[in-house]
């Protein structure tokens, strides 16, 4: 697919940060912790070492027709060991709750986030919806049934 569409964002919350491009051309967004209790106090969310914790981000999207949305990690936080535990996240275009990310903390420090924390960046990309053919064998390629390590280390 060409051309640009628009990725509909709907605030769970009137607090809730909305996703943010660092630069013109950035292909991803960055998302933010919503962490706030009922009565609008910031909260803190502990990630204990070799832990992971689900945070939200107050938000709901729709991507444009044919697209998804992947929830991938934030290159500064990873330096620090922190992941995005499932990356890259699938987030199917049919799914209208509250997008959140599941954080995981691969260091030997407890890590702290705050609300409105940048925790996790977002794609928008097109999908193919393919459908399904059994068949008696796949045919032969140069490469074949090579995996792991089939071109050397």
């Amino acid at each position: 697919m060409t051309g640009r569409g628009s990725l509909s964002i709907l605030r769970l919350r009137s607090e809730a940060a909305l996703p943010l491009r660092a630069y013109g051309e950035s292909a991803a967004f960055d998302l933010s912790a919503f962490l706030l209790n009922e009565t609008g106090r910031s909260l803190t969310a502990t990630l204990a070492p070799r832990t992971t914790k689900v945070i939200g981000t107050g938000l709901a999207m729709l991507p444009p027709a044919g697209h998804l949305i992947l929830i991938c990690s934030r290159s500064g936080l990873a330096a620090r060991s922190i992941f995005v535990a499932n990356a890259p996240g699938v987030v199917d275009p049919d799914y209208t709750g509250e997008i959140k990310v599941a954080l995981f903390n691969g260091g030997l420090e407890p890590y702290y986030v705050k609300h409105e924390d940048r925790i996790a960046q977002a794609l928008v990309v097109p999908f193919a919806k393919v459908d399904f053919a059994e068949i008696e064998r796949l045919p032969e390629t140069e490469r074949g049934d090579r995996g792991f390590g089939s071109t050397g280390v």
